[in-house]
């Protein structure tokens, strides 16, 4: 299953970052080998399931209800200008949603330092 996911998510990152660009064997394999050591790291040091569905969740939901439309809106419309209202409006909410994924994801890496799997604080 993860093979899937990793293919989904390889192409993904070469259509959005290197869309302009020719394919490269290089390029290809070092997105795959940070995708499977990202994977590896959360398997190895985050203790149990409900802190990936956590993490995953808080991130996917900040992606998809203020990064991702804001993205699509700045980078598919052309015909308005930057500096028109819609434009500026968003990329404050493309900047909002970040500040807000960063957020929310130092709150769960914060939970994790401070309540420990083992500990009585733990929830």
């Amino acid at each position: 299953m993860f093979v899937c996911l990793c293919f989904q998510i390889r192409s993904s990152v070469i259509t959005l970052c290197f869309a302009g660009k020719e394919f490269s064997w290089i390029r290809h394999f070092v997105i795959a080998a940070a995708i499977l050591a990202f994977n590896n790291l959360l398997v190895i040091f985050v203790p149990t399931i409900r802190d990936i569905f956590g993490f995953i969740g808080s991130s996917a939901a900040t992606m998809l209800i203020f990064i991702l439309p804001a993205a699509f809106y700045l980078r598919l419309v052309k015909s308005i200008p930057f500096r028109s209202p819609q434009k500026i409006s968003a990329t404050i909410f493309l900047v909002v949603g970040i500040f807000f994924m960063i957020g929310s994801l130092s709150l769960i890496a914060m939970d994790w330092i401070h309540n420990p799997p083992g500990s009585k604080g733990a929830h």
